[in-house]
């Protein structure tokens, strides 16, 4: 049967306005117990009790907010903490509400439910007792049980080793979960002078009286240059004891990653641990890929017991092993040795070796910078280091020392000391002449780069088809000149003495000076000029300047003077007494045999734009005794001489005038019939003189039928 109440309006009117009284009286009395809860005086006396042991003291604005829905809530604004016994601000929040579990109401110990902090601006730093400056701050003397704590929108000033870190936008989302832990989220934003690094990370703390411990903490980090963009991220157990003060860390792994560069990076740290601000790693191990298939990077490293402390870290021995592979080459290369750092010293090795190996790539093997050091260095900072190895370098003995120092009001200075028994350029060769024309060195011409001055000793350096022996020399290079002074060399089977130089011009220039004695004359021509007319003996005096980018130009540019004293030599590619035998007119042959043999040549030779003008060059030969003047043109080989030749063993008779005209290796020979009939008038008379002339030639080399003759 149906009761007739619940069909009347008037019950349900009265039901309604009933339950709406009671929820206007609840929510005036959950108002009124928030304003009975939250008093001013009693957050005030709450504060100031709860952190009566620190020494601080703690402000915040008297407009205060309370709320009850949907928990019991007190908004404090402008909140300021200072320094123990100081006025000094040690943490600032511009706003924070604080969430009340409902048990509080009738609790003793207030539950907070939601801790929200807003704004907030802390200085971090290390006590002088190794504690952090706000650690007793997370010990108040009354304990109060935190459910959930969020930190958004707030700022870190940490002072670590000396130098200040600031970290934006830092959030904090942590919540207790009872026996599963404390699950939480951190992220922030580290200021740079260019672009922030990024960071975040998150976990389950495990909390303790002893201290916490987080078993998986998942960490990432980035920033973007330009274009580029690096990443980082890794993984670990951290533990804090704070019976011994010590964080240790186990298993961490790291990955690095630049997609532009295709940059790749992983490293595993079993343990470490930091305990009387000592950071201990006993061991870390890596590895690394880089680059395109064009020109490919790997290589791994190991680290042995590290050490860090405030001001020295030692470790005992690294390992560093790096590959690069492109379409012609392979280089590997290897360090390893101990290290220390200490603040005012910087970076240093006792013994540290290095071993660098090239070879060729899908083609006959061709194994050059074969290197095998060991010595020690010093780093302190980028502008102050200095170095000595021992060892070998292709195999052969190697010293070499090392010092770079700033220069008050210059570039920097790079002072080295080399001495090397045998250098082959065999090797490099393909290099060398590939690079020849390619201007000023690109490491001298770009950046800051330092002066250089060194010393140099090399004992043998071979180049195809030369070999320099006992090198020495002083090695000047900067961004405007290269320079080779106190040049000494064993070269072309007898000494030179002088200097090399090149200036930064477009093209280069470069200056020759050398003073070369008991030489063979042949190759030496050859390798300036590409001239190869004499051989023998000699000494030559050699003043040259030129500027290009090929052998062309600086040939076609050539200016300077060269000098030759040649002894038991010969001229190649003119038989001037076969010449003289078988008759200007004949056939004259050619060929590596064809040569003129004296005992002593002389040439004073001034060379303009390529071309060498010389006057009263003499040769000296068993019976012949020859005056040149002319000139030859180095760039095309192409000659014009006016030669006039005496019989050394008949001083009376008449000299023979010749010209010779056309290439170096086949030229074409003629009497010089103006200079035969200089001063005669009438044809008879100069045909007299050219056929005297014919007879004085035929007998200088026939004496016995001159004798007949007459």
């Amino acid at each position: 049967m149906k009761n007739p109440l619940l069909n009347s309006g008037k019950f349900w009117l009265k039901t309604v306005v009933t339950a709406v009284i009671l929820l206007v009286c609840t929510a005036a009395a959950l108002y009124a117990s928030v304003y009975t809860l939250f008093p001013l005086e009693r957050i005030e006396a709450s504060i100031q009790n709860t952190f009566s042991t620190t020494g601080r003291n703690i402000r915040f604005s008297s407009d205060i907010r309370r709320s009850w829905f949907p928990r019991p809530t007190v908004t404090l604004k402008n909140v300021t903490i200072t320094q123990p016994q100081s006025n000094q601000t040690a943490l600032h929040i511009k706003e924070t509400h604080i969430g009340l579990g409902w048990s509080s109401l009738w609790n003793d110990h207030p539950v907070i439910e939601k801790w929200v902090i807003t704004g907030a601006d802390a200085v971090l730093s290390r006590t002088e007792d190794g504690k952090w400056n706000l650690q007793d701050l997370l010990h108040p003397s009354h304990p109060t049980s935190l459910n959930r704590l969020i930190i958004e929108n707030s700022s870190l000033h940490m002072n670590i080793a000396g130098q200040t870190h600031i970290i934006d936008n830092f959030y904090l989302n942590i919540r207790n979960n009872g026996a599963d832990g404390r699950p939480f989220k951190i992220n922030g934003s580290l200021r740079r002078s260019n672009q922030p690094i990024q960071w975040q990370g998150s976990g389950v703390l495990n909390a303790s009286e002893n201290g916490w411990r987080i078993p998986n903490l998942l960490w990432e980090a980035s920033v973007a240059e330009k274009e580029s963009k690096l990443s980082v991220d890794g993984s670990g157990t951290w533990t804090w004891s704070s019976e011994n003060d010590s964080l240790k860390a186990d298993n961490l792994s790291i990955r690095t990653d630049n997609p532009a560069q295709n940059f790749h990076l992983t490293a595993q740290i079993p343990r470490l641990s930091f305990k009387n601000n000592v950071l201990n790693i006993p061991s870390l191990n890596g590895a690394f890929t880089a680059g395109k298939p064009e020109s490919q990077w790997n290589g791994s490293f190991k680290l042995d017991k590290a050490g860090i402390r405030t001001s020295i870290a030692t470790l005992d021995n690294f390992e560093f092993n790096a590959s690069h592979k492109n379409a012609v080459h392979q280089t590997n290369l290897t360090l390893t040795g101990p290290l220390l750092w200490q603040q005012n010293k910087g970076l240093q090795s006792s013994s540290i070796n290095l071993t660098t190996l090239q070879d060729t790539v899908n083609r006959l093997p061709n194994p050059r910078f074969i290197s095998q050091l060991t010595g020690s260095f010093n780093w302190n900072g980028k502008e102050n280091w200095q170095g000595d190895f021992k060892g070998t370098f292709d195999r052969q003995p190697l010293a070499l020392v090392f010092k770079y120092q700033p220069t008050e009001g210059e570039s920097p200075l790079l002072e080295a000391g080399i001495a090397l028994q045998k250098l082959s350029l065999l090797p490099y060769w393909d290099d060398i002449q590939a690079n020849s024309g390619s201007g000023y060195p690109a490491i001298l011409n770009n950046g800051p780069i330092p002066r250089i001055d060194a010393s140099i000793k090399i004992g043998n350096i071979q180049i195809p088809g030369l070999q320099l022996d006992n090198i020495e020399t002083l090695l000047n290079a900067d961004k405007e000149h290269i320079t080779l002074s106190h040049f000494k060399a064993g070269l072309y089977g007898g000494q030179t003495e002088g200097g090399i130089s090149m200036a930064n011009t477009t093209p280069p220039t470069y200056h020759l000076q050398q003073d070369a004695q008991n030489v063979q004359i042949r190759p030496l021509l050859q390798d300036l000029f590409g001239f190869h007319s004499f051989s023998g003996n000699g000494d030559a005096v050699i003043d040259l300047t030129a500027r290009g980018d090929n052998r062309k130009q600086l040939i076609q540019s050539l200016q300077g003077m060269l000098t030759l004293n040649i002894l038991d030599g010969a001229w190649k590619g003119i038989d001037i007494n076969n010449i003289l035998k078988n008759g200007i007119s004949a056939q004259q042959s050619s060929g590596e045999h064809v040569q003129t043999p004296f005992h002593r040549f002389t040439l004073n030779s001034e060379i303009d734009k390529g071309i060498s003008h010389h006057i009263n060059t003499e040769l000296f030969s068993e019976h012949l005794h020859i005056v040149s003047n002319g000139y030859t043109d180095l760039n095309t080989q192409e000659l014009s001489e006016n030669l006039l030749i005496r019989n050394t063993l008949n001083p009376s008779a008449k000299p023979i005038p010749i010209k010779i005209r056309g290439n170096v290796a086949n030229p074409s020979v003629t009497l010089d019939y103006n200079r035969i009939t200089h001063g005669l008038n009438n044809p008879k008379e100069k045909q007299k003189a050219l056929e005297q002339t014919l007879r004085e030639q035929w007998h200088w080399l026939n004496p016995e039928r001159k004798q007949a003759d007459k």
